[in-house]
This record gives C-alpha cells, structure tokens and sequence, in this order.
C-alpha cells in the first residue's frame, strides 16, 4: 500500500479578524468619510498616533455584563493636535488642539478615566481625566526630552519613552520618578529613539501567563525590545530576523496570553511575536479591504474580550483576536503497509485547542485522532500510525484530516479554524 499527501485547504486569514456582523453590523473600519460625518465636513484627520481602549467605571452598569465590551477608545490626531474619544456608542468627541499639544504621539488610560498623553513637541506629559462624557486636564510631568510613548500598570505607575535621552523613565501614580533605566545606543541591549511602549505586570488582570514585563520599539522602527519591569534587558529582536528590507515598527499591544503586536507602517503590516518575542506571524497587506492596512499606527488591545483597536493613515479599525492555522504538510508523503504512518505538521497562530478526525473518501470516520488537546503558537507534529480506530490498517483509498482550531481567548472563542489535509493510500 502506497499512501500520497495531499492539500484540500482554502486560506481565510483570521490572526486579527473581522467581527461578526451582528456584533457591527458591517462597520469595522471608520474612514476619513465617518469621521467628517460625525465632527463635520471640513475636520481634517492629519497624523493619526497612538490610541487606547478602556472600559470606563463611570460609563459601566454593575448589574449587568452585556455592557461589559463596551469600550471608550481615546486616539491621537497629531496634526491637529486632538484627542479623540467616543462617549458611548453614539457620538465622537474632540479635546484639545495645536496650540494646547504640540505633535502628540501616544496616549494610554486607565478605567477610574486617568488618560496621559505624551505631549512630543512641549516636552512634557499631559495627564487629563474624563468626567461625565468630557476632558479636563489635571496635570503635567516635565520630561528631559520629547516622550513618545505612555503606558499604565495594573499600580498605575507610568512608563514613558523619551526619545531624546534614549531612556524609559518610570514614575508613581503621584508623579513621582521611581526608576530611569536603559543604556543610551545601538547595539544589544541598549536603547536607541524609543517610540512606542507596552507593559503588563504580574498582578494585571487578564494575564494568563502571570507575565512581568516592558516591550520598546526603537532604532528607527528597526528593534522591538523586551525588558524586565525593573529595566533589566530580556530580548530583541531586530528587522533582519523578520526577513522584511525595510520596516517601520512603530507602537505595541499585548494580549492576554502576553503575545506582542507591532504595528508596521511601510509594511502595512501587524507583526505578532509570544510573550517570550519569538516570532509568530505578520498579519495584512496594503489596501481597504479585509485583512488589509493603511499605514497603520497607535494599536490597542482590551484584554478581557481581546478586541483590538488600530490606527491608521485615514481612520482605524475594530478586529478580533482569533487563532489561525496553516497545513505545513504531511511527512513522509508516502508510507507503505511494511512502513505505516505518517507526522501531519500543522502551525498554530494562538493559544488554541486542536480537533482532528480521520475520515475515508465517503466522508465516514474511520479514527478519533485528537480531541481538544491544548497547543500554544508555533509549529505542532502529530503522528498518524495509519490506523483506523479498531486498530487495524486502513484499506486503500482517500483519507482526510479534518482539522479545527477553537481559540481561547476574548471573543476569539466563538471563532473556529477548520483546515483538511488528504492522505491517498493505493495498493502497491
């Protein structure tokens, strides 16, 4: 008996993934166009940077769940000197101009209504509260250079990129300075234009792994970097590990596995690496449609649902974290009686759990392989013995992987992968 490998697989991307449309109705990207449809014909969106999403105390009902996805989400339009917020689901407002901020670039925000804006151009750091659907600033931190990126921990300590000193500066939620770390320069370890930043502490919700940590992008968008909370330098990784010739990695998210996001704005591109930053994927291509970006920028990430949130050159979008997968193959590619059995290589984008049956070619089942069993991102082998679920051979014919993915977190949970790879036995 010979037995060939073959694909049936149509590819469907789904790393970062549309929403439902009964969850949006079909409106997951917001334009230039909805923009001026919700603040007015002539509102100029220039530059758009950084953005957050956070679930509101004051905006939140305890007694009940339904709301609990709903999100304000504050964005930068640094050309114009705005923050932008929604206040529910009905209207979007503007706070600020370019006389109050100069160049802004990242912005972050806790659920009490704290936001913080890194306020490039001024030099400083603007901390704003929101109050019954509106901003008011309630103070500043002074910073030696121009600060790039923001960001809050579970303590709400703040942790801020400044770009100018080639350092991270960390201060308490009384804005007090608690640490600076990071060595000024190009080489390993060292800190270079820091840009965006994204920490998550041992203590934060939605934290599966319990990780304690602090991501930088730096070096002209070339490095992301990992660094311990306390500073100590963990890992990079640098553009030529990508295999891409040119790249801008411009700001970071992380999800509630730790995994990484970086938004790459000459490549159109979402770069996804774990929580220990290998490297797992990149996600879009240039253009309007799904699975496609626009220079992106800020990117956020609501942790609880995994939603994500990303900014782009004319609007943003709204996706979904879901698992992907890919067949990579089936080795040997022909197995014989005397030697049965074959090693299915499958790649996995997420933490997800994996479901796979053998069926003949009239779609009967003929074995149980692998029922719910639990993988992380990366490359998964199972071996197949070219057994039938009486443990004997199988007869020649045409046999199918059916292959399906559930992913574990957010509302990625509701979202299934399914793949099918072939193998077809002849007599030999």
């Amino acid at each position: 008996m010979l037995c060939i490998f073959f694909l049936l697989i149509s590819y469907d991307p789904q790393t970062l993934t549309v929403p439902p449309f009964k969850h949006t109705l079909g409106f997951y990207r917001a334009s230039r166009y909805y923009l001026q449809l919700f603040l007015g014909p002539t509102y100029d969106y220039d530059d758009p940077q950084g953005v957050v999403a956070v679930k509101l105390k004051e905006l939140d009902d305890p007694k009940t769940r339904k709301d609990d996805d709903e999100l304000t989400i504050f964005g930068v339009n640094a050309g114009a000197g705005h923050i932008l917020y929604n206040t529910g689901l009905s209207s979007v407002k503007v706070y600020g101009d370019d006389e109050m901020f100069s160049d802004p670039k990242g912005i972050t925000a806790n659920d009490d209504g704290l936001v913080v804006l890194a306020d490039f151009g001024n030099r400083r750091v603007v901390k704003l509260q929101y109050r019954k659907g509106g901003l008011e600033q309630v103070g500043e931190i002074a910073t030696p250079g121009r600060p790039f990126g923001v960001c809050l921990d579970s303590e709400n300590n703040l942790y801020v990129t400044d770009f100018d000193s080639s350092r991270i500066y960390v201060f308490s939620s009384d804005d007090s300075l608690l640490l600076t770390f990071g060595t000024p320069g190009k080489a390993y370890g060292e800190i270079y234009q820091p840009m965006g930043i994204a920490v998550i502490d041992s203590r934060a919700p939605h934290n599966f792994h319990k990780d304690d940590y602090v991501v930088v992008t730096d070096n002209y968008g070339t490095r992301v970097s990992k660094f311990t909370r306390r500073g100590r330098f963990l890992a990079s990784v640098h553009d030529f590990e990508l295999g891409l010739a040119d790249i801008y990695m411009h700001y970071v998210a992380l999800d509630s596995y730790g995994s990484i996001y970086v938004t790459d704005e000459v490549n159109n591109q979402i770069h996804k690496f774990d929580h220990n930053l290998k490297y797992i994927i990149s996600v879009g291509r240039t253009g309007t449609g799904k699975g496609e970006f626009v220079s992106p920028r800020g990117i956020t990430i609501w942790r609880r649902y995994g939603q994500v949130f990303v900014s782009e050159k004319q609007g943003g979008q709204y996706l979904w974290l879901a698992v992907d997968g890919f067949v990579v193959g089936c080795f040997p590619g022909e197995f014989s009686a005397i030697k049965p059995g074959t090693t299915l290589a499958i790649y996995l984008t997420d933490e997800a759990r994996v479901y796979i049956t053998i069926v003949n070619q009239h779609g009967e089942k003929i074995r149980d392989f692998i029922e719910g069993i639990r993988r992380t991102p990366g490359e998964y082998l199972v071996v197949w013995d070219g057994l039938d679920n009486d443990n004997k051979l199988v007869p020649p014919g045409e046999y199918m992987f059916q292959i399906r993915l559930k992913g574990l977190q957010g509302h990625g949970r509701r979202i299934n992968k399914r793949m099918q790879a072939g193998v077809k036995c002849i007599a030999s």
